[in-house]
């Protein structure tokens, strides 16, 4: 089901709206940006265009999508792959100037490419790396994914940090882990709050007192109100500091000069379209373990609905269509 909303895009929508704030603030942000992402850089084994491209995107004037990965890097993790424990798909229409946004719960039972049997897809990051991630969304999804943004949740802590905090209304008493795994280190009253980094890191993990969609939405409510202190004037000599947070911690194959041509749909936060899909589906338990099983309805409608969204061919007919179009005019 799409409800509109103003939200932000992933866990990864601050370094978009840093970059949009550079074109006010000053040449030498804008520079400090640059190199960050360059030094990000990180190609995919397919190339700089996914294999359900017919040519390479532009997003400049082309429809494009982008899948946000958020994993845990944790210290206490180390010498371990990192589970990706967030992935939301964005797709950018140009001529709506408008985002949509599919966020895949991270217990979704799917087919993945390196083995016949399913699995989680936040396993497929852990177990075969990026790659291989970006190749089970585009099958999930039925859509190219052309760039990706991989993220991990210190920057996440760093970012609320730096800027002082965030508002939020706690839903409920929880007892949590902090980003080290400290058990029981985070303790939150319910109620409207002040959240420090690890605290809003919490809250954004938190499922053992309701559900994964439920986590889903309050990561989304989480991440508007990130958007909206980073938007906000007061933080705008704060730009700086909010791209060093975020420098160590990206990886990414789009190159800056095509991530800076999105500023267009983020300039004015709430002017732009932002419609978020929800993948429907059935808590599944497999030999102890717990499994989100989608259902075939839901995938089949987001993948239209994505699509569409990037005009690509949404049927048998419309695809025999473009292609005898582009044969006629060759």
């Amino acid at each position: 089901m799409r409800k509109r909303t103003k939200i932000m895009i992933g866990l990864l929508v601050v370094l978009f709206t840093s970059l949009a704030g550079i074109f006010v603030y000053g040449h030498s942000i804008y520079q400090e940006a640059e190199k960050a992402v360059d030094a990000s850089q990180q190609e995919l084994e397919r190339g700089d265009k996914s294999e359900k491209r017919e040519e390479k995107v532009d997003p400049s004037k082309d429809n494009v999508s982008i899948l946000f990965i958020g994993v845990d890097d944790s210290d206490a993790r180390e010498g371990s792959s990192s589970l990706a424990d967030a992935l939301v798909l964005a797709t950018f229409n140009k001529k709506e100037n408008s985002i949509n946004l599919v966020s895949v719960p991270r217990d979704s039972y799917v087919d993945v490419p390196y083995q016949s049997k399913k699995d989680k897809i936040t396993h497929v990051h852990a177990k075969a790396g990026l790659d291989e991630t970006v190749d089970t969304v585009e099958e999930l999804l039925d859509v190219p994914v052309d760039y990706y943004v991989r993220l991990d949740f210190e920057a996440f802590v760093k970012v609320v940090d730096t800027l002082g905090g965030v508002p939020f209304d706690v839903p409920y008493y929880m007892e949590e882990s902090n980003s080290q795994d400290e058990k029981g280190s985070i303790v939150l009253q319910p109620g409207k709050q002040q959240l420090t980094g690890e605290e809003a890191l919490a809250v954004a993990r938190t499922r053992k007192y309701d559900n994964d969609l439920k986590r889903g939405q309050r990561q989304m409510e989480l991440l508007d109100t990130i958007l909206k202190e980073t938007m906000s004037v007061s933080n705008l000599t704060k730009y700086g500091d909010l791209i060093n947070d975020i420098s160590d911690h990206l990886t990414t194959n789009m190159p800056f000069n095509e991530m800076v041509s999105l500023h267009s749909y983020l300039t004015d936060i709430n002017g732009v379209q932002m419609d978020k899909m929800q993948l429907s589906g059935n808590n599944l338990m497999k030999n102890g373990v717990y499994y989100f099983e989608l259902e075939n309805e839901s995938v089949e409608a987001i993948q239209h609905d994505l699509r569409e969204h990037l005009g690509l061919p949404t049927s048998v007919a419309d695809s025999t269509n473009e292609k005898n179009t582009i044969k006629s005019g060759s």
